[in-house]
This record gives C-alpha cells, sequence and structure tokens, in this order.
C-alpha cells in the first residue's frame, strides 16, 4: 500500500490541476473526472470498442481486448486505428499499481470491478463503471462515456447510426408472422454451450427476425446434452464469432446432422472484423443486419456491406474495401 501511495503522489503531481465534469456511472456512484481526459486505461473488455469510437486512440494507454481476429484485414484495420495497440493489451485482470504506473487520469471498468474503483478513489483515480446488457443499455453506456470524455456530439452521431440500423431491420421483417420465423439455436464456445433466452445474443436474434429456441432458459451461457438440442430442433444455428466451433464441425458431426438446420445447411459462424458482434456495444447493430440477411435473405434487401464502411469510416476512422469484407464475410 506504501508504494501504492507513492506512485499516487507521482501521478497527481504529473497531472496537476484539471476542470472536472460530474458524472453518474451505471453502478450509481458519482465521479468526478477531468474535463479532458488525456490518458486513458480500459479494465472492461466491452467498453474498449465505445471509447475507440469516440476518442482518438493515442488517448487511450491501456485497455482489455476481447480477442480482435488474427485476419489481415482485422491487424490492418486494427493498425489503422491504433497503430500501438497490442503493446497496450492488457492480459489479465489489471491491478491498481499497474494502472497508477501508466499515469491513469481516468478509467473505465466493469460492474464487477467496484472494488477496483474503491481502491483508485483512495489514490485519486476516477473509475467509471459501466454495465451495458441490453440495448437501451448500450444507448446509456454511450452517453454516459461521451459526457465523461466531452464527446456528446459525436455520441448522438452514433447514437442515430444505431438507431437507423435497428429500424431498417424492423421495417425489412415487419409483418413477418411468428410461424415463418426461423427457429435458432446461438451456439458460444463448445457445441453444448448455448446462450440463453435472457441474453444480449438471444435479443440480436429476435430483432433480426428469428426466434431463439432458448426462449425459456434463463441466465447466462448455459451447457445443454445433444438430447436438448433435438428437441429444440432450430431451423438455424449461429456460432459466436470468437468461438473455436466451426460450422462444418457441426455439419459433419453425425450428432447434428438430424437437425433441421443442419439439413438445410444453415449453420453459419457470425465474422468478426474487429470487436464482436454479438456482443453488447454499439457495432453489434451490424451483426443483427448479419443475422437479418441469413435469416430472411429473399426479405432482407439491405446494404450490409455499405453500413459496415459506414460504421467503420465515421466511428473508427478505417474504411474497408467492398472486396476486402466480401472475402471476409463470404460473399
Amino acid at each position: 500500500m506504501r508504494k501504492l501511495v507513492a506512485l499516487a503522489v507521482f501521478v497527481g503531481l504529473s497531472l496537476g490541476v484539471w476542470a472536472q465534469v460530474r458524472v453518474v456511472d451505471q453502478a450509481g456512484r458519482e465521479v468526478l473526472v477531468p474535463a479532458e481526459p488525456q490518458r486513458i486505461v480500459c479494465a472492461f473488455g466491452v467498453a474498449t470498442p465505445y471509447l475507440y469510437a469516440l476518442v482518438e486512440g493515442e488517448r487511450i494507454v491501456a485497455a482489455r481486448y476481447l480477442g480482435v481476429p488474427d485476419h489481415p484485414l482485422s491487424r490492418a484495420l486494427m493498425a489503422q486505428l491504433d497503430p500501438n495497440y497490442e503493446a497496450k493489451a492488457l492480459p489479465g485482470e489489471i491491478t491498481a499499481e499497474e494502472i497508477i504506473a501508466r499515469k491513469a487520469d481516468l478509467v473505465v471498468a466493469g460492474l464487477k470491478h467496484r472494488d477496483l474503483a474503491q481502491l483508485l478513489e483512495v489514490v485519486g483515480i476516477p473509475t467509471i463503471l459501466v454495465g451495458p446488457e441490453t440495448f437501451e443499455a448500450v444507448q446509456e453506456t454511450t452517453r454516459l462515456l461521451a459526457q465523461a470524455l466531452g464527446r456528446e456530439e459525436r455520441a448522438e452521431r452514433l447514437i442515430a447510426f444505431y438507431a437507423s440500423v435497428l429500424e431498417a431491420a424492423a421495417q425489412a421483417t415487419a409483418g413477418i408472422p411468428s410461424e415463418a420465423r426461423p427457429r435458432v439455436l446461438v451456439v458460444g464456445t463448445a457445441p453444448f454451450r448455448v446462450a440463453s433466452g435472457a441474453m444480449y445474443q438471444s435479443r440480436l436474434v429476435e430483432l433480426a427476425g428469428g426466434l431463439p429456441v432458448t426462449q425459456g432458459l434463463p441466465g447466462s451461457w448455459q451447457n445443454v446434452n445433444i438430447e436438448q438440442v433435438l428437441l429444440w430442433n432450430p431451423e438455424v444455428i449461429f456460432i459466436v464469432p470468437y468461438s473455436p466451433v466451426r460450422a462444418e464441425d457441426l455439419r459433419a458431426d453425425p450428432l447434428w446432422q438430424p437437425l433441421a438446420a443442419v439439413k438445410a445447411g444453415r449453420v453459419y459462424k457470425m465474422p468478426q472484423i474487429l470487436f464482436a458482434w454479438d456482443t453488447p456495444i454499439p457495432e453489434s447493430v451490424l451483426g443483427i443486419l448479419w443475422m437479418a440477411t441469413r435469416l430472411h435473405p429473399e426479405r432482407v434487401q439491405v446494404d450490409l456491406l455499405g453500413a459496415i464502411q459506414t460504421f467503420y469510416r465515421e466511428f473508427y476512422g478505417c474504411t474497408p474495401s467492398s472486396e476486402e469484407l466480401s472475402a471476409l464475410l463470404g460473399g
């Protein structure tokens, strides 16, 4: 603790006196943050994409990253977004000592980091706790962080894009009766680890015009068996992008071959360009469009490539070409 306090004194002297902004975070805590924080640490991987969408990469000095894909296009775009991101990546849970050593003037963390926030409060480093788990909370998180970072106008543009994509998906799937909406299973990091009906992933499916087969399953990721999957008999299977499970693995497995989705060839691995589209981040609206084009290809005639390029150009400052995206998305 003595070392911690000594480091804190050093940081405090180096930062000087800043104007402050008062915000209330998603844990209900009132937090005073510097009006123009220049050295931001993100201890919560879900929050990292929000920061990159709102501020320049050089202002982020350390962050958790939710598995940026080892793909040439992903690496190239991430290098445009932040050339030094690999050196900033935190391999595990960050400590207060490391945050202080990096001279952070603002920390963004998850609701699970309350103890870390209290410790940092003692040494004078403000911490904003966020917990976006619903579509409404994604917008709240965007506005909260924008207020702390002085980027309210940018946040409203981001939210407007988010809302416009949701509206496009809603219009494209409007009027489809429930019996015509495909039954969908979302597979996680193992073949029999599935997204519950309460999860963000199931909400994506609903907004894309599908019916989650796990609708009555509570909680978070759940382990099930093949008997349960056969009873559900999904017509479409989506695999999250960070899963080691491949679509061809399920299609080739005799246990899965009786399923309607496998028989119809409707098993898909969700793509990932930078950050995972099935997680509660603004970019996840692109995941809704992608799902909708797989669930209702005859009805959903949206310009998916154009929407992706617009998002990346407007909020990440990099634009993948149509050819690069088509190759990554599979068509």
